[in-house]
């Protein structure tokens, strides 16, 4: 502990933060986190749909978005291993009525239709070969760029170039282009708990 005036301020090493905290410790310090169901396909033609909240934004001038992702049993996850064989993928923004849906999106198998599994709408993306989920206010469609490793971690970036957006009529702003408050899009602040832009909280089991 630091006494800086009144103030108690607790300082710790990495190495002093609990094992069982290094995890979701950053979940609720690097907060909110904007949610995506990102859909790929295999080679095959087999759909995925996953969620993550490792994206951002990069650059606007191309616009590039990064994803990272994390290994499991030192193998790539399904939704990265259809972006290295495709080289396509689609960032669906998730409001808050797909929160539950999206929360079930990492339970599928490797072989399985996701969009059948979740009872969502697939359609096709206006600029690449990826099916996007019309359900989405809006979907950022993306051509592969490169996968940089992101060493001493065991996590991979994704950069993809967006080269196409389809928008809900109903979320397009004449002003701004896409008005964020009215899809009431939703965010992660911490391992299992989340909000919408438009303040209302909820928690939802960890199931990714």
């Amino acid at each position: 502990m630091c006494n800086v005036g009144y103030q108690l301020i607790m300082h710790l090493t990495i190495e002093q933060i609990p094992s069982k905290l290094r995890g979701s410790i950053w979940a609720c310090l690097i907060a909110p986190r904007p949610i995506a169901l990102v859909s790929t396909q295999d080679t095959s033609g087999v759909p995925n749909i996953a969620p993550y909240n490792a994206f951002c934004g990069l650059a606007n001038f191309p616009p590039l978005l990064g994803i990272s992702f994390s290994r499991r049993d030192d193998e790539d996850k399904h939704t990265l291993a259809n972006i290295k064989a495709t080289g396509v993928f689609v960032v669906n923004l998730v409001p808050r009525f797909l929160a539950e849906t999206m929360n079930k999106a990492a339970e599928g198998t490797d072989k399985e239709d996701d969009f059948a599994r979740l009872g969502l709408t697939t359609a096709a993306s206006g600029t690449i070969a990826c099916p996007r989920v019309v359900e989405s206010p809006a979907s950022l469609e993306c051509r592969l760029i490169n996968v940089l490793p992101l060493p001493p971690s065991k996590c991979e970036l994704v950069v993809g170039q967006i080269v196409g957006v389809s928008l809900r009529d109903e979320f397009v702003s004449s002003d701004v282009g896409f008005d964020t408050l009215a899809a009431d899009l939703l965010a992660s602040v911490g391992p299992e708990d989340y909000i919408s832009v438009n303040g209302e909280t909820l928690h939802l089991p960890k199931t990714w």
